[in-house]
């Protein structure tokens, strides 16, 4: 059961992984969850789920099933994790067979929630991804990276083509952090002309734009939010978790308590 009218989405484990090769310690993660549990975060993003084993990353790259079940995760919070689309398309094994060989059934995983990211350009490469995820009675987000700098039509187009998809929600990424508040607007606006579903925003903060341009995006009808704890993630980082919750707070947006993630953001501001 969720309080919050926005879903707020914590990516922390797999943006923040780039700084620590998706390694951290176990006293880090058991706070993280506790804190976000208690400040009423509804989605936890674990991490990525890579298809090739690479020995220098952590467990948080890849967030298998049996990995996720040594985790003592909170309840009350959905757990999702991403995939990077181009992997998948590009392997020598079909989509299918990297799909079943990579995620077992909802009903037997802990994560409810597959989010695909893919370059706004190729988004209808995806369609076979989704549908395989779908089968598998996941909820799946389609990521857009790089959606700046695209016409109204081709905006319209995403949402009048992959609206029979069975996409749950459909995330418009500022991958280069070079979106400003109007830009977003722009984007919301014509994206949502075509597409009625639940419609996402991630942002980074290469300009110091990250939260209000969040902000924006929930002033134009944006219903799930990603950030991190301390705007922790690759480049110059993205929205900052503990900034995004207290301004949707004040906006009356978020029912939970703010304060209850600061043990969470001293463990990471040091890690940063």
């Amino acid at each position: 059961m969720h309080d919050n009218p926005i879903k707020v989405l914590d990516c922390t484990f797999r943006d923040g992984g780039y700084y620590t090769d998706w390694k951290f310690d176990k006293t880090v993660v058991s706070r993280y969850f506790n804190s976000l549990k208690e400040s009423k975060i509804d989605i936890i993003e674990l991490g990525f789920r890579f298809l090739k084993k690479n020995s220098f990353y952590g467990d948080f790259a890849f967030t298998d099933d049996n990995f996720l079940s040594s985790l003592d995760l909170p309840n009350n919070i959905d757990f999702a994790v991403m995939i990077n689309a181009k992997e998948f398309l590009e392997d020598k094994n079909s989509i299918s067979t990297n799909i079943s060989n990579t995620f077992n059934k909802k009903n037997e995983s802990k994560i409810s929630i597959v989010r695909i990211a893919i370059n706004f350009n190729n988004f209808e490469e995806t369609k076979p991804i989704v549908e395989d995820l779908k089968k598998l009675g996941y909820k799946v987000g389609l990521n857009l990276m790089q959606a700046h700098n695209k016409s109204a039509k081709d905006y319209q187009l995403i949402g009048s083509t992959i609206d029979s998809w069975g996409v749950d929600v459909l995330y418009f990424a500022d991958s280069l952090g070079s979106m400003d508040p109007e830009v977003v607007s722009f984007i919301a606006k014509n994206i949502s002309r075509n597409w009625k579903g639940e419609l996402g925003f991630h942002a980074h903060n290469n300009k110091g734009h990250a939260l209000v341009n969040t902000i924006t995006a929930v002033n134009e009808g944006v219903t799930w939010v990603d950030g991190t704890i301390t705007g922790m993630g690759r480049g110059a980082g993205n929205t900052s978790t503990e900034s995004l919750i207290l301004e949707l707070k004040r906006l009356k947006f978020y029912n939970g308590n703010p304060l209850k993630i600061q043990p969470t953001v001293s463990d990471f501001s040091i890690l940063k």
